[in-house]
């Protein structure tokens, strides 16, 4: 080392002494002057080292010196006092042994460099302390050289920093905790479920501790035992996860039920833990924990446990980390399960909102724009839920026009805290039909009570509405059924008048007729529009009449016959049963009848065809030539109504033996004016009368229109006893279009419902052709559209005069 260095190196030395200042700034005056003066300056630098010691070792904890080698020769008693050697142990290299062993090597490497290069020794290491232990330090020597640049000896200090270096763990210590925790924190974050935040918290911090096991137990006192779940362990570690009876812990419970964490070290060292615990915990392995409560509402639910296989002197720093994990893991367990319980609630009130044939929605209550609808409001409203969702105007521009302000004010009152219930009509876009909506309409509050949003509930009452106004058709249909049953009465009376040999024979075929709608009736009203057994049609009436069950015989399927068919075939068969039990074979007790029936195919339609046969009637004397020929009521029953009404054919025969009758006819779904379903088809009551003294209608070409064969056929009786040429009469609109294609007529006389409910398309079809027309109906008035107001309506029953009369009227033939 040159003087040059030497003299720098007493520089910083003599800057470090604030007494020794002025007396190093005189020594720099002096060399400056002459390398005499410099000369005198390294003596009296020499002489005042005693002096710069004392100075320097108020700082340092040990001052020694060694030898131009580096081998300590000399004493040194704050060595001494600062590492517990005795002299012996201090000199030479013994000074080695006061040097943590993990650091020895470290420390002789530095020495050894230094005197090599002549350089300075800056180091830190561990020295053993005086009354056991270690202690940092920072040792730092210099060699003194002679005048020649030759090295005299070497001064060192030690100056401890075990305070410095405590505080430099605890930094870093503190540093990677909050790395950690951000780490924690970060991973926590997005994670969706409690068990996920407890499984990757419980990792993470076993990792973190280099932990045999870290997991989480819940408790569930009131069910009598605990669950360890999410076991992070190490390998070679088995799992405790599982359900344990709170007997096994139950002290452990107990210990941290005030909620502050316990720490156990040694589990064989604690003494408070009863035998039967301690035993249980060393058979799992289970020898020093940290165990951090985890509580909700003042209540133990959980804890958080740290383990290891093996006794841990567990730091502060340790326990503070497992509590603070604890914390944040308990935060995100929270977090997650209001989350699962906010989604679940959601997931409900979509499968709710979803399954809800009303319209559920919800609006921003400053703006009064649309932020949610359900399905259904696509198919109350006719339009996409974009289509509605945002601008109030989007909305209002659906409803009508006149119902408009009315719910917009409406959604005003609901924003001022109100809950309002209105209706309004919309006009829906995807089939342009009106609908009529009832709206409830309520404020939705925040936690503070201000009201954010505006919820509502959108009803289609349409069919309600409808419902209502139908209940009227429904009594003018109840009107118009109780007419037409008593029109066919009316009928059926008049016709047996004009064949009844006596009072007394006019009232047994009154009554039977009667009884035989009664039957019809009873089997048509079992379901409504159903129809009716055949089999029961024709044994009801055979078993009522016959004298015993030889007496008849029925073969056939049993074929449900739709209600027009079943109506008039029962008719059909009691006549025809009243007829043998008066001449025929039930008049004897030799005599059966015979009953066929089956089903056919004939163009594209199934068939009935049924066979009457008696057998063993007594003879019948001749009419005389001279006798009127009659057709009976039940003749013209089989022979004209069924084909008729039900579009077949019947004959009837008298033959030896008795009578026989067949039958066939489509087995079309026609309905009858004695079911109980659909509202019944108008018919007009009437019968024979005398058309003397009443209008003319002599050349004029009559329409009849009506479906019921009784009334179409006296209809028809009266105008041609009047003088008109009928045409038809026509059942069906295909008919009558049929008609009108052969002929025109001069008028008509038309019956509003031909078995498919009012219809004014016939009627639509008259009026364009410039033909007057009548309605006969059982309607009442409101039912006629305003455009057909000055078309005279006959109201069924009618009588037959009256129908001439109002022809009469239409054609000026009123005389």
């Amino acid at each position: 080392m040159n003087e040059n260095t030497i003299i720098a190196d007493l520089e910083r030395r003599l800057a470090t002494a604030g007494e020794a200042l002025h007396e190093k700034a005189q020594i720099e005056a002096a060399l400056r002057q002459s390398e005499e003066l410099r000369r005198i300056a390294i003596a009296r630098l020499r002489e005042s080292e005693a002096g710069n010691r004392l100075l320097i070792e108020r700082g340092a904890q040990a001052v020694w010196e060694a030898d131009a080698n580096g081998v300590v020769v000399a004493d040194s008693p704050s060595w001494r006092a600062y590492t517990g050697q005795t002299i012996e142990e201090w000199l030479g290299y013994g000074w080695l042994d006061a040097i943590h062993p993990d650091d020895r090597t470290y420390a002789k490497r530095q020495w050894q460099a230094a005197i090599a290069v002549q350089g300075f020794v800056d180091a830190e290491f561990r020295l053993r302390a005086p009354n056991g232990g270690w202690r940092w330090t920072n040792v730092r020597a210099t060699p003194v050289l002679k005048g020649e640049g030759q090295v005299e000896k070497w001064v060192g200090l030690n100056f401890d920093i075990e305070a410095r270096k405590r505080a430099e763990v605890v930094l870093r210590e503190n540093e990677e905790r909050q790395a950690f925790l951000l780490k924690l924190s970060d991973t926590l974050r997005p994670l969706g479920s409690a068990a996920q935040a407890r499984t990757e918290a419980c990792r993470l911090l076993g990792e973190q501790l280099s932990s045999s096991r870290a997991y989480y137990v819940e408790y569930e006192p009131t069910l009598g035992y605990g669950i360890v779940a999410d076991d992070y362990l190490v390998p070679g570690l088995s799992s405790l996860a599982g359900r344990y009876p709170f007997d096994m812990f139950r002290s452990t419970y107990e210990r941290i039920s005030d909620g502050r964490t316990w720490v156990i070290r040694d589990i064989a060292a604690d003494r408070e833990l009863p035998e039967q615990e301690r035993a249980f915990y060393a058979a799992q392995g289970v020898l020093a924990w940290i165990d951090v409560p985890l509580a909700k509402d003042g209540v133990l639910e959980a804890a958080l446990c740290v383990v290891q296989t093996e006794p841990r002197d567990w730091t502060a720093l340790d326990i503070v980390l497992v509590e603070e994990t604890a914390e944040r893991m308990w935060t995100a367990i929270q977090r997650a399960r209001a989350e699962t319980i906010l989604q679940e609630s959601e997931k409900r009130f979509a499968q709710f909102a979803a399954s809800s044939s009303d319209g559920l929605w919800i609006r921003e209550a400053a703006t009064l724009a649309m932020e949610y609808v359900n399905p259904a409001i696509e198919a109350i409203y006719g339009v996409s839920t974009d289509a509605i969702v945002g601008d109030v105007q989007r909305w209002a521009g659906l409803i009508v026009p006149e119902d408009r302000p009315g719910a917009l004010a409406c959604l005003e009152r609901a924003r001022q805290g109100e809950a309002v219930v209105h209706e309004f009509r919309i006009q829906r876009p995807s089939d342009g039909t009106f609908r009529w909506i009832r709206s409830t309409d309520f404020p939705l509050h925040d936690a503070q009570g201000r009201i954010q949003r505006i919820g509502g509930i959108a009803h289609d009452q349409t069919e309600a509405k409808l419902a209502t106004e139908h209940t009227a058709v429904l009594l003018a249909e109840l009107q118009h059924r109780v007419r037409n049953i008593m029109a066919q009465i009316s009928a059926i009376t008049a016709h047996t008048g004009e064949q009844a040999k006596s009072v007394s024979d006019y009232a047994s075929l009154m009554a039977g007729r009667l009884l035989a709608l009664a039957r019809v009736q009873a089997l048509l009203t079992r379901a409504a529009n159903a129809g009716a057994s055949i089999t029961s049609i024709v044994q009801d009436e055979l078993s009522a009449q016959a004298r015993h069950r030889g007496q008849y015989v029925l073969d056939g399927p049993d074929v449900i016959l739709p209600p027009k068919a079943a109506e008039v075939l029962t008719l059909a068969v009691h006549e025809l049963t009243t007829n043998a039990l008066k001449y025929g074979a039930l008049s004897a007790s030799s005599g059966r009848v015979t009953v066929r029936w089956t089903t056919f195919e004939r163009r594209g339609s199934s068939w009935l065809s049924l066979d009457w046969t008696e057998e063993g009637a007594p003879e019948r004397v001749p009419p005389g030539p001279s006798a009127p020929r009659r057709s009976g009521f039940g003749t013209e029953l089989i022979e004209g109504r069924i084909p008729y009404e039900l579009k077949g054919r019947g004959e009837l025969t008298i033959k030896p033996g008795g009578a026989h009758c067949h039958l066939e006819f489509p087995l079309l779904n026609k309905n009858s004016i004695l079911e109980t379903g659909a509202p019944q088809r108008a018919t007009v009551f009437g019968g024979s009368l005398d058309m003397t003294g009443e209008a003319d209608l002599s050349g004029l070409r009559v329409l009849v229109i009506e479906d019921d064969y009784y009334l179409a056929t006296d209809a028809a009786r009266g105008l041609r006893g009047a003088g008109a040429e009928v045409l038809g009469p026509s059942s069906t609109g295909e008919d009558v279009r049929a008609e009108l294609t052969q002929q025109r007529p001069d008028a008509a006389v038309i019956d509003i419902n031909l078995g498919d409910g009012p219809s004014f398309a016939l009627a639509e079809t008259l009026k364009d052709q410039g033909i007057p027309f009548v309605f006969i109906t059982g309607y009442n008035q409101e039912i006629i559209p305003a455009k057909f107001n000055d078309i005279e309506r006959l109201e069924k029953p009618v009588q037959l005069r009256q129908i001439v009369d109002a022809v009469a009227k239409l054609v000026d033939r009123t005389g």
